[in-house]
């Protein structure tokens, strides 16, 4: 079997993006292609373009377009492992520290965890309900910005069974009607009417 544990996938990120896709950390098909959501059976892409958000569906290997569209993509520990479950405690909150400073940095206006459980491991959430959807209030806020708006959406692996295939597509539908809305009030706060 082949070795992949060292292999890391590139962050796609630039500074102000519409929205900043966030896994808990990559599977091992995915580090073996070098590839977001490599594995035949995730949602993602398909999600991504049955939700309006791409026009069409992207594949792995375009990644590097996301930016073109105003996203970006990232992972909360980029070490890569054949299941979540195999990550440490350490890597969690290491990963966890990581991810706000890079939020404080880019600033992005939607911070969009694609699983629950990323959600839960970036803000130490291991007990109370978590709903998917656009979270309540602004996160990673600092002294000269509000902060983000936080989306959680179900996890496009293959093994999801809590979320059926059209909920999770749902929720990416969800996730763009918010981007429209969210920069719609950004516009005519700024004085830019669209």
């Amino acid at each position: 079997m082949e070795d992949f544990e060292h292999l890391r996938l590139p962050v796609y990120i630039e500074h102000n993006l519409d929205i900043l896709f966030c896994g808990i950390n990559p599977g091992r098909v995915s580090a073996l292609a070098g590839h977001y959501f490599a594995n035949p059976g995730n949602l993602f892409w398909k999600a991504l373009h049955l939700g309006g958000l791409t026009p069409y569906q992207f594949r792995p290997d375009e990644t590097p377009k996301l930016l073109d569209y105003r996203y970006g993509i990232t992972d909360i520990v980029a070490r890569p492992t054949r299941t979540a479950s195999k990550l440490t405690k350490k890597d969690m909150l290491e990963g966890a520290a990581q991810l706000e400073m890079t939020i404080k940095e880019y600033r992005p206006k939607i911070l969009c965890f694609v699983g629950i459980t990323a959600f839960r491991h970036a803000f130490q959430i291991h007990k109370d309900k978590v709903e998917p959807g656009l979270q309540d209030g602004f996160f990673y806020a600092t002294e000269d910005w509000q902060g983000c708006r936080v989306f959680v959406a179900p996890s496009t692996s293959g093994l999801n069974a809590g979320f059926s295939r059209e909920e999770r597509i749902g929720y990416f539908k969800q996730l763009n009607e918010c981007k429209h809305q969210i920069l719609k009030k950004m516009n005519k706060m700024d004085g830019n009417d669209i």
